[in-house]
């Protein structure tokens, strides 16, 4: 074995970009195209292969077009979960005074011109290019997105993850020709929310079209890959392409701030996003040294092509788009990979450049339709715009879709009439005028961004505060993808409550011209415009021609401010815009003009016109703060179960803002030397802009080298394939001839008795093929996991909201949910109890549930005196849903006519789906096969949940004998799946003055849910793990699951062991508060030892937490933390910092024995390759990678030798999920059983010595007839536990950690970020340290995610504004995971050398759940922090801090003057338990 010790440094990139003067040229002659389809979905649609040779280019992002609304929406539609810069149809409201008709730019519409206009042709000719690909989009089509198009023809890269632009899976790279500059413009956009029809003369590049193994891996592709940035692949299409439009739409290499601000909109389950960035800064501008204005040539005086770095021919042609700016990748030579088909150094294609066609055709007007009789227009003039406003005057128009693309999908609006305005000139203007600026209202987000930038620059310093204002709103609304889209105007008209920007225009005093049919334009200001929850002073005949932001005057200050869950790509909870004029009178500045706006506190952007009429006047100075937040009091009044809820939060948002604002007025004075005296320096922390620098990730291992691969940190072996697009996931299968698709019929309510099912407005819906209830299952309608209380179709009493009562199948997936939205059904409703405390208070429990575990005696140790003190408290934790980007997944078909039945499905657990599909069809199991390749994410979610979805679709399949496709919405998933466990935990505590732990007595409660599903393990592992590494010498622990009428929570990532370290580590930081000492002594003095016997009886053997504690302790340098911080907390009133250690220790092993199993087989060819089949799914934790290397090092043969093809029923029967983090051990030493067989077999033959390669030695045994094959097979030994008894040893081995945690809070709103993170883990020898180190940061970010940002929220007593059992959290625009945004600035993460488990397969250890709960580190680093801040107030007393530590929860514990107007000092936000 070899040894050796890797450090890698990871802020430092080694490829650069450099600009070149002369781009490559476009070449005169046609190239091949790089995608040739087998068929065509469309009949009349047409594929011609123009010229389009390839080159690497970079016209602006400010360029890329708006597609959003233009006016004004419908009142009856609820408010969207995520914000979108759209408009909606018109209705009749109040005028305002009406300016004379007067001409505009072309002139009054007359009687002939109207006529003009109506019989002016409009084309149906629709051309688009993909990837190069000439394609002619036929009529009728006017109802798909732009993804479904790409999936249809074969483009499979793009992903559908969520369906509303909040994941970036679907991202695509749009190019269009601005006519009016004579440039090409690139940008990156969300295909699943982009009509077809919107992209009719662009070029679209999807992940396929810029690199693939036939022609080589493009470089973002090939670094991506090599920099272990792809895990699950299901997201890494999109990261991709958002990363490729910001280089060609850069005219400089991108700064290492400009590429994470691109990555905004994309969001990633499995990495933590440290390698995406460190992949991607190697293109970013580092040196500017290094860019230089000629095109570099090679030895042979060959141009260079831009971006591969490679020699090329196009460089000397004919500049046919001279448009396009070149920027140069002068990249390193990529060493091979393992397969040349694949390798990135083969990369010799050019870049694909816009179609010279398009650049040189003429835009036309279009007119097309689409399924159920939509009309869609495209004009490209105002008159053609009004012309049809006129005619269609509840019309919608739209830019981007961005909003009307939500409310076809998921609340099933329908309009008949879209209008198109991307291509109006008239409403792109971006003009600066004596009053202002005046911005068209299609103008994007994007290109007003880049506009400001221009004006900020050019004008004077005191015209543009409004400008900046604006702009800096504009960095945090939405992400990349959707600004680039979204429209002013369409943001205008939505008139959302929480529109970032409507409160800034009407603090501003930003005006609206709006022009009528009749070419008459009137102006009203921002103010008056907003009249009611999405109601705008429009009317039908109306449409919003532009916004006048006018330029401010010296002494006029504005500013903006928001506060949402997540800092990036989130809604708002509450914004505002103000504005102050001051005028120095008589040696006093007096306020002369003030406007306060506030959003999300109202159904409109709300004017505090008590407190402007208050301050109007008055001298600016401290005094007047008392009265202004006692009159924003009465402003702003929120009702107690307002929409959206936290209303004390929100209220005492309000006053922050102010106070905020009222501070930046004043140090603006003082820096522009207009006030002698400035803020105190602690003050200045209240008004410091957030602002995140470059972030540093640090790995540090060992490299144990065992055999050919085992030891080695190779990428993942399907990284490849998901870098280009080419990894197949279940939606990705070609479907059957003849294929349904599936739409589930849900209950509505939480807990009633069905009285009727009325089908018929189904069943003469469009493409209806089937109805299927609980009549219609062949077999069995009972099932589950452990306790069939389950059924698949509800029969006659449904117990949750989103249970199944029936399925859909059409011919479209469209159809069927059209269809299942037309089932209708009577309830007659029951009680339904809606939280953990409702079950306790009700006795509501699954029965035989309650399970107890005693060490000690508990009550003599509380009654002996033994103990100093004792404390008692409550721990609430909240749940989480899993996220995992791909949807629950299956395809189902029947085979010689339903004999037998065979599916491919997204799951970890394809034996439970032949189990469960069986049983509903009453087939034995041999005749039905589950197969899965890879599955785009998992963490517990598709262990057992996903069965039901197979199960469901089967009965249609099995009863039609025909295919049946199920692919879950985002928000049917969410609401229908369950999630983690939430928990409820009432601890009492006994231990003496020196801080030892004498006795512990801890009740714990789960969250079950409608059914049992794995509610009783999970509470059983929380139950062994409720002593975290503490050593307690008596201790009794209850647990029991409640029943609720909620959907089955189930596995996620620590299985109830998070829950349970969590309390624990609650009631160590009661006892440091106790103390007054620092919860890091208090843990160090009571870790557990070598041999200490766990309280459920196990012998600890092999502890290494005192090792790991002791080296993260030097490695974060703890002692001079702790000093950094307080000097920053002395010296900060408003902004605090906290740190914190949180250590773990992990049982490894199913806590039921008889899963402790595996099976694996392996084949050897003649050839010398390998091909291996085991039980276990890949779904991004690198399990194949690693089996493959156990493989390799087996048989002594490279890496590259080895292949996983996938996971099957019929290959490996009754296996064992892939969960509790064993499988890389059980499946492991399964496949290395099976080789050690299959050498035993060879080694005679080999022993003669006649062999030089290993392939000829398997042809040796071959030809003597030696079997090849080989069934392996494992069981974990010396585990089992007897819950009569209560003792046993229910794990194999324990896994350790722990990790250090610093943050920053802002006091006065709950904002926080993480600075640093530092980890260490124990994980014996790794048999691939860099699989293992990305679990570990992606375990992290996931944990920093339950305990900071994630907030599942329920129809419950805490929630009455959501109906009762609907789950509110069901999809990105409301349930925030962590983005790249939400990462610590110093990551580190270190494997402890020198220690190897002698229990396992290569002395490794299971690293997929341990570091889940290192992600606590944050939370009690965040109340470290909330205790600087009470400590200001005078409050130095524990206080209860539920997770996630929402910025509600942070800022609400942040006691001061403000807060205690709203709470009291111990209020608790409410939270879904």
């Amino acid at each position: 074995m070899i040894f050796s010790i890797f450090i890698l440094h990871r802020n430092r990139g080694m490829v650069k970009f450099r600009m070149i003067a002369d781009p490559c040229r476009l070449s005169s002659s046609p190239s091949p195209t790089w995608h040739t389809r087998t068929r065509h979905p469309y009949p009349h649609a047409r594929s011609d292969a123009h010229a389009c040779h390839v080159l690497r280019t970079s016209p602006r992002p400010e360029n890329s077009r708006s597609l959003l609304h233009l006016h004004s929406p419908d009142p009856n539609l609820h408010q969207t979960q995520q914000e979108r810069s759209s408009s909606i149809r018109s209705l009749p409201q109040p005028s305002s005074s009406r300016s004379p008709p007067r001409p505009s730019a072309m002139g009054s519409l007359t009687k002939a011109e109207e006529e003009t206009a109506a019989a002016e042709e409009w084309s149906d000719e629709a051309i688009v290019y993909v990837n190069g690909v000439r394609r002619v989009l036929p009529d009728g089509l006017a109802h798909l997105t732009l993804l479904q198009y790409l999936r249809d023809i074969g483009l499979r890269g793009t992903k559908l993850g969520c369906g509303e632009g909040g994941c970036g899976a679907c991202t695509v790279m749009a190019s269009c020709y601005d006519q009016t500059t004579k440039k090409t413009q690139h940008f990156a956009m969300n295909a699943c929310l982009a009509p077809l029809y919107s992209v009719e003369g662009m070029h679209i590049i999807t992940v396929e079209g810029i690199g693939n193994r036939q022609q080589g891996l493009h470089p973002i592709q090939e670094c991506l890959a090599m920099a272990h940035g792809s895990q699950c692949g299901f997201c890494t299409p999109g990261f991709v392409m958002s990363m490729y439009a910001l280089l060609r739409s850069s005219k400089q290499p991108p700064t290492e701030e400009q590429i994470e601000d691109s990555l905004a909109g994309n969001l990633c389950r499995c990495t933590g996003y440290r390698p995406i960035i460190d992949a991607f800064r190697v293109f970013s501008k580092r040196d500017d040294l290094l860019y230089i204005n000629s095109s570099p040539e090679n030895a042979d005086g060959r141009p260079i092509c831009p971006s591969t770095g490679k020699p090329c021919s196009c460089g000397n042609e004919k500049d046919i788009d001279a448009s396009e700016s070149s920027l140069l990748a002068h990249t390193k030579n990529y060493s091979p990979c393992s397969y040349n088909e694949i390798d990135g150094s083969v990369y010799s294609e050019k870049e694909l450049i816009f179609p010279p066609e398009l650049q040189l055709r003429k835009v036309r007007s279009l007119k097309l339709n689409g399924f159920n009789g939509i009309k869609w227009y495209r004009p490209v003039k105002l008159k053609q715009v009004l012309h049809l406003k006129a005619c269609h005057p509840n019309a919608k128009l739209i830019n981007g879709n961005s909003e009307v693309g939500i409310e076809t999908k998921f609340k099933n609006a329908q309009y008949s009439v879209l209008i198109s305005v991307t291509h109006v000139p008239e409403l792109h203007n971006l003009i600066m005028k004596e009053d202002g600026i005046h911005i068209g209202s299609s103008v994007s987000l994007a290109q007003l961004q880049n506009f400001l930038r221009k004006v900020i620059l050019e004008r004077d310093s005191h015209e543009i505060s409004s400008c900046e204002a604006v702009l800096r709103q504009l960095k945090w609304f939405a992400g990349t993808q959707i600004r680039n889209v979204a429209s002013v105007g369409g943001n205008i008209c939505t008139a959302s409550p929480i529109s970032d920007l409507n409160p800034l225009w009407m603090a501003t005093g930003a005006t609206f011209e709006i022009l009528d049919v009749n070419n008459n334009i009137r102006t009203t200001p921002a103010k008056d415009f907003f009249l009611g929850y999405r109601k705008v002073d429009l009317k039908p005949d109306e449409i919003l021609l532009s916004v006048i932001l006018p330029w401010t005057r010296p002494f006029e200050f504005v500013k903006e401010f928001k506060q949402a869950h997540r800092r990036e790509d989130d809604i708002a909870l509450v914004n505002a815009g103000m504005r102050v004029y001051i005028r120095k009178v008589e040696g006093d500045w007096i306020i002369s003009d003030v406007s306060i706006v506030y959003g999300g506190v109202a159904a409109v952007p709300l004017s505090a016109s008590k407190t402007e009429t208050f301050l109007t006047g008055k001298k600016w100075d401290y005094g007047l703060l008392d009265k202004t937040f006692d009159l924003l009091k009465e402003d702003i009044l929120l009702a107690e179960n307002a929409p959206g809820g936290m209303v004390e939060f929100r209220s005492s948002l309000t006053l922050s803002f102010f106070f905020k604002f009222f501070l930046h007025v004043n140090h603006e004075m003082n820096i522009k030397g207009f006030w002698k005296d400035g803020l105190p320096a602690a003050n200045l922390s209240a008004i410091e802009s957030y602002s995140r620098p470059v972030g540093v990730g640090t790995q540090c291992y060992e490299l144990v080298r065992q055999g050919t691969a085992v030891g080695q940190p190779v990428v993942h072996t399907s990284s490849m394939l998901q870098v280009t697009g080419e990894a197949e996931y279940t939606d990705d299968t070609p479907t059957p001839p003849n294929t349904l698709h599936a739409a589930l019929v849900l209950s509505t309510k939480a807990h009633a008795r069905i009285l009727c099912i009325d089908a018929s407005l189904a069943k003469s819906s469009p493409g209806f093929v089937g109805l299927f209830l609980s009549k219609d299952v062949p077999g069995s309608n009972h099932t589950g996991p452990v306790v069939h209380d389950e059924e698949v179709f509800a029969s006659d009493v449904v117990t949750c909201v989103g249970q199944i009562v029936g399925i859909v199948v059409a011919d479209t997936h469209d159809n069927a949910k059209a269809a299942a939205n037309k089932v209708n059904i009577e309830y007659a409703e029951l009680p339904a109890i809606l939280s953990i405390e409702e079950a306790v208070k009700a006795g509501s429990f699954h029965p035989n549930t309650k399970k107890c575990l005693v060490k000690g005696n508990v009550e003599e140790c509380f009654v002996s005196g033994a103990c100093d003190r004792i404390i008692e408290g409550e721990v609430r934790v909240g749940g989480q849903e899993h996220f995992y980007m791909e949807p629950q997944c299956t395809l189902v078909w029947p085979v010689d006519s339903g004999n037998e039945i065979h599916m491919i499905s997204s799951t970890q657990a394809p034996q439970k789906h032949q189990k469960y599909v069986a049983n509903v069809l009453g087939l034995p199991q041999s005749r039905v096969v589950c197969k899965t390749k890879r599955i785009g994410g998992g963490f517990g979610g598709k262990e057992t949940r996903s069965a039901i979805f197979a199960a469901a679709a089967s009965v249609a399949s099995y009863c039609l004998r025909r295919p049946v496709k199920i692919v879950l919405d985002r928000d049917v998933d969410m609401m229908t799946t369950g999630q983690r466990h939430s928990f409820l935990g009432k601890y009492k505590v006994g231990f003496t003055n020196d801080g030892k732990i004498l006795a512990l007595d801890l009740d714990l409660y789960n969250n079950g849910g409608n059914s049992l599903d794995l509610s009783l393990p999970v509470m059983e592992r929380a139950m062994f793990h409720s002593d975290n590494v503490y050593d307690i010498p008596n201790i009794k622990v209850s647990g029991q699951v409640c029943f609720t009428n909620f959907p089955s929570n189930t596995a996620f990532r620590g299985f109830g062991g998070p829950q349970a370290m969590l309390i624990a580590e609650n009631w160590i930081q009661h006892m440091a508060t106790e103390l007054k000492r620092c919860p890091e002594e208090i843990k160090e003095l009571n870790f557990q030892s070598e041999g200490y016997v766990l309280h459920y009886g196990q012998l600890l053997q092999n502890s290494t937490i005192r090792s790991v504690w002791d080296e993260l302790k030097v490695s974060c340098n703890f002692i001079e933390a702790r000093k950094s911080v307080i000097g920053f907390n002395n010296n900060n009133r408003w902004r605090k910092r906290g740190i914190s250690m949180v250590p773990t220790k992990f049982g490894i092993s199913f806590t039921s024995k008889f899963m402790n199993q595996a099976g694996a087989l392996v084949q050897v060819y003649t050839d010398g390759t390998v091909l291996v089949t085991h039980g276990g799914v890949e779904m991004g934790q690198g399990l194949h990678t690693k089996v493959a290397q156990v493989a390799a090092s087996s048989f002594n043969i490279p890496l590259s030798s080895v292949f996983i093809s996938e996971t099957s029923t019929d290959k490996v029967p009754n296996a064992t999920p892939t969960a509790a983090s064993a499988s890389s051990d059980i499946y492991g030493a399964a496949v290395l059983d099976a080789c050690q067989q299959i050498m035993a077999r060879m080694e005679p033959i080999a022993s003669r010595g006649n062999h030089k390669t290993f392939s000829e030695l398997v042809q040796a045994c071959y030809m003597e007839r030696i079997d090849l094959s080989a069934h392996g097979f494992y069981i974990t030994p010396d585990v089992g536990f007897d819950w009569v008894s209560g003792k046993g040893t229910p794990f194999y081995y324990f896994t350790y950690g722990a990790a250090f945690a610093e943050v920053e809070i802002d006091t006065l709103t709950g904002d926080f970020h993480t600075r640093t993170v530092d980890i260490v883990m124990d994980l014996g020898s790794s048999i691939n340290p860099a699989i293992d180190i990305g679990q570990i940061e992606g375990g992290f970010i996931q944990g920093l995610g339950w305990v900071a940002l994630e907030e599942l929220k329920w129809g419950d007593d805490n929630h009455k504004w959501i109906r009762p059992g609907h789950l509110f959290t069901c999809g990105p625009g409301s349930y925030k995971i962590p983005s790249v945004n939400d990462i610590p600035l110093n990551f580190k993460v270190s494997l402890l050398k020198g220690v190897s488990n002698p229990k396992v397969i290569h002395s490794s250890k299971a690293v997929g759940e341990p570091p889940f709960f290192l992600g606590s580190a944050i939370l009690f680093a965040i109340k470290d922090a909330i205790y600087a801040a009470r400590a200001e107030e005078g409050h130095f007393d524990w206080f209860s801090l539920d997770n996630p530590a929402t910025p509600e929860r942070i800022r609400m514990a942040c006691v001061d003057s403000i807060t205690k107007k709203f709470a009291t000092i111990y209020y608790r936000p409410k939270l879904s338990v």
